[in-house]
């Protein structure tokens, strides 16, 4: 079996896949301030209440946009399977062309979304609704072009509280009325509207700068926050755990080289 693992700014994923079937899928703290021996604990104790047993990993493969937790990782991987974990960086073969000004700066957590959407043939656009929010263009060519980047709607209501003396924190909530008739309304219908002007604007912009065929486009949503996402004038496709299908399906390209 492959385990990922998905280490991005807010939380980690993990992901048990055996052959092409994702079988569990769970998700940890990015704490940076945790010992590698908690961190296997954790792991550990949560194979076990999943009736997995872990000693059936036999490799895994790591994407992180967190460099403290990068070596925690492979460490634990480590000491999991006895063998160097991949790690998603240069010289590991994605499938992709990345079309930027420098490859090596774009996160792999974007590269894996990318690869993950590999059944598409179309022209994608994919948003990743998290605690950061991307939202990037890969053409019919299999090259990715560049995408934008920006709070996530958990920041904007963390602003909002944080940056005014008067303003209460509060829950993020889907709102139908634009205008709010008390101060808690009108902050929650201005994150969530704002937010989502500002995923439908970006799309828009995408769609016109590069002149798209909507009818040969598909446009993915991933990420925690991606309930939390409504247009009435595109059809968003919402794939979960795209990222760890990414990751399984970079494992597959370099597994032979693994079997040198």
């Amino acid at each position: 079996m492959l385990l990922a693992i998905d280490i991005e700014n807010k939380f980690t994923k993990f992901g048990v896949f055996d052959k092409e079937n994702l079988l569990e899928t769970f998700s940890l703290v990015s704490d940076k301030n945790k010992s590698i021996d908690e961190i296997e604990v954790f792991i550990k104790l949560i194979f076990k209440d999943k009736n997995i047993a872990i000693d059936a990993i036999e490799q895994i493969i790591i994407s992180s946009v967190v460099p403290e937790l990068s070596k925690i990782y492979e460490k634990i991987s480590k000491n999991i399977t006895g063998k160097n974990p991949i790690l998603i960086s240069a010289g590991v073969k994605t499938g992709l062309n990345i079309k930027c000004e420098n490859p090596k700066d774009v996160g792999s957590d974007r590269i894996i979304r990318a690869v993950g959407a590999k059944e598409f043939d179309d022209n994608l656009i994919i948003i990743s609704a998290s605690s950061i929010t991307t939202i990037d263009f890969i053409n019919n060519k299999n090259e990715f072009r560049g995408g934008v980047i920006f709070p996530g709607i958990d920041l904007y209501a963390k602003s909002l509280y944080q940056e005014s003396a008067k303003l209460p924190q509060v829950e993020i909530e889907k709102t139908k009325e634009v205008l709010g008739n008390n101060t808690k309304n009108a902050m929650q219908s201005g994150i969530y509207h704002s937010y989502n002007f500002a995923i439908t604007g970006m799309v828009e912009k995408i769609i016109d700068q590069y002149f798209l065929d909507i009818n040969n486009l598909s446009i993915i949503i991933t990420g925690s926050h991606a309930n939390l996402i409504e247009n009435n004038k595109y059809d968003f496709k919402n794939i979960p755990n795209l990222g760890l299908y990414g990751l399984k399906n970079i494992f597959e390209i370099n597994k032979e080289k693994l079997q040198k």
